[in-house]
């Protein structure tokens, strides 16, 4: 690995990713998200979460029904509020936080690997990260994603540069915290910098370790610095908003956005584990980059202890990650989305090397490769997964069969042959034109992939959340989830109702509430069974006004403004 270089040298590469990010975030800032090959983003989701932001800058009060999710995100729901006050409400003004998000992200990134590695890693993970479709995508729409993202990146490499001073440490650890205040789902973040933490102040303290970088003087206080933030902060967060909050916070963290999601049992978490590769296409359409951070990661864990704390935190960070998910829900692919930087680092280390493996490899029995073999077996799986999902797709179990019984012979094989094998997988290389053109493929996908998305871009949404604000008055109180999602360029007050949550209690009986909005195509109440029992409760409904919307692949989705109608109708 080449070393660290100065700063200064990294800034003009760095200024150019920054300003290739920011081109790819701002242009078509109102365009529906992909649709025709969809990404998990549930478009109508961006109003329910500035829904109190939204409250605060054009009604005066945050709160002001049933469905509060500054609980969840206060962090998000503050800065909305910041943009909505600087530049008005609308969709753009709601997706302008996101938007800084994702290119804070690419530079802090950047920033970190020009501390850990080198400035062609640094200028390689940023360039991957800057124009990486996904998450340009999901840095073009408001939800919580890209903040909570861009949190985690700058965690990270404010531990990157700790070894320098203790004020990084510190940084980095309410970093991580803010990440978790943004979106609940970062809890795998603050497990992983307290083990990494951990981890170095164990090598500090072991015998003949004392000497090593790590173990510095700078590096022990650093993660003292870390761990003793994290304690602080924590205390602080349930002083401060927790606990005087602790109904709302429960209820909205533990129920809503927690248990029911969650299947437990062990069915649940065998069917997770092996659909997490074929589920959703997040891995096939970035096969490449995702094989590249495998190889970056298993470069990592052969030689973890030689490596460095930031290097060890962005393998924690892809393995807790992955495993939080497969605990969790893989239920939208959004939620893999905090997955995309760790890659692009991983990526980026491994093309910054000139040997794939370390040449340790080389001295490894196979007794070694059998303690090895869950991590080589679930990589070879992931790996596989993610083809055999592109030609059997919609068969998941199809899919989840081939991609098992693939990298299981080839990890029988690997153990079998390895006498044979370690020289020749040790001594593997590639060469700097080998590694530009990974890189380049890359990003040419990538490429292609927007410029299909762009093509094919549409403004239906926002269209429609404008005629809605043409056909009803500023505070018309409208019920439905689809309400908060077209009603960030008008001044409707939307009334979200969930399952069990968000104006849910009341809502068959609420006479003051004469507007519904929902689906009718593809089908009436396509958000839910919930806004069904709505319209069932007022038997002489009708139809007032139809806007074609953006959801499905189908291309022809319908929104329909109804009015509600009573059985004397």
């Amino acid at each position: 690995m080449s070393p660290p270089e100065p700063r200064r040298s990294l800034l003009p590469g760095l200024v150019a990713i920054a300003a290739v990010a920011i081109v790819l975030r701002v242009l078509f800032p109102l365009a529906d998200p992909p649709w025709l090959s969809s990404i998990g983003i549930t478009w109508h989701d961006e109003g329910v979460w500035a829904h109190n932001a939204r409250n605060r800058a054009l009604f005066g009060a945050w709160i002001l029904d049933g469905w509060n999710p500054l609980y969840v995100s206060p962090i998000f729901t503050g800065l909305e509020f910041l943009s909505f006050t600087a530049f008005g409400v609308g969709l753009w003004q709601a997706r302008l936080v996101s938007m800084a998000a994702g290119v804070a992200a690419v530079v802090a990134l950047a920033a970190g690997l020009g501390a850990v590695a080198s400035r062609r890693a640094a200028l390689i993970g940023g360039l991957l990260l800057a124009v990486n479709f996904t998450w340009v995508m999901y840095s073009k729409v408001a939800l919580l994603e890209a903040l909570m993202v861009a949190c985690l990146v700058a965690s990270w490499c404010c531990a990157a540069r700790a070894p320098r001073s203790w004020i990084w440490g510190v940084l980095a650890a309410a970093l991580a915290l803010a990440s978790f205040f943004t979106k609940a789902s970062a809890a795998f973040f603050l497990v992983a910098l307290g083990l990494s933490s951990c981890w170095t102040l164990w090598e500090a303290f072991s015998s003949g370790r004392s000497g090593s970088a790590a173990g510095s003087p700078e590096s022990v206080r650093s993660a003292v610095a870390i761990l003793a933030t994290l304690a602080a902060g924590t205390l602080v967060a349930l002083a401060i908003f927790v606990i005087p909050n602790w109904t709302e916070y429960s209820f909205y963290n533990l129920f809503v956005y927690g248990a029911r999601r969650s299947q437990t049992g062990l069915t649940a978490l065998t069917d997770r584990a092996s659909w997490f590769p074929v589920v959703h296409q997040f891995f096939s359409r970035q096969w490449l980059l995702t094989v590249t951070a495998l190889v970056g990661l298993g470069s990592t864990l052969v030689s973890i202890r030689r490596a460095s704390p930031a290097e060890r935190l962005l393998a924690l960070w892809f393995l807790l990650g992955a495993f939080e998910l497969v605990v969790h829900d893989l239920g939208n692919e959004r939620r893999y989305v905090f997955l995309i930087p760790a890659m692009a680092g991983l990526a980026a280390l491994a093309l910054d090397r000139e040997r794939l493996f370390p040449a340790r490899l080389a001295e490894w029995p196979r007794a070694h490769v059998v303690l090895a073999l869950p991590a080589i077996l679930a990589g070879a799986y992931l790996v596989t997964g993610s083809v055999s999902r592109q030609f059997l797709w919609p068969d998941i179990s199809a899919s989840v069969r081939s991609a098992a019984l693939v990298s299981t012979v080839a990890a029988a094989l690997l153990v079998a042959f390895w006498p044979r094998w370690r020289s020749t997988v040790a001594s593997l290389t590639w060469s700097a034109r080998s590694q530009a053109l990974v890189v380049v493929a890359i990003v040419f996908m990538d490429g292609v992939l927007f410029g299909h998305w762009a093509w094919h871009r549409t403004y239906k949404n926002v269209e429609a959340s404008r005629e809605v604000g043409r056909l009803l008055p500023p505070g018309t109180l409208v019920q439905g989830k689809l309400a908060n999602g077209l009603a960030l360029d008008n001044g409707i007050r939307p009334l979200f109702i969930g399952p069990g949550f968000g104006n849910y209690a009341d809502r068959l009986e609420r006479q003051d509430v004469e507007w519904i909005l929902t689906y009718s195509r593809p089908q009436i109440g396509y958000e839910g069974v919930v806004i069904r029992e709505v319209l069932e409760a007022s038997p002489g409904w009708q139809v007032v006004a139809r806007f074609p919307v953006a959801e499905t692949k189908a291309g022809n989705d319908e929104a329909v403004l109804i009015r509600k109608g009573t059985i004397e109708d």
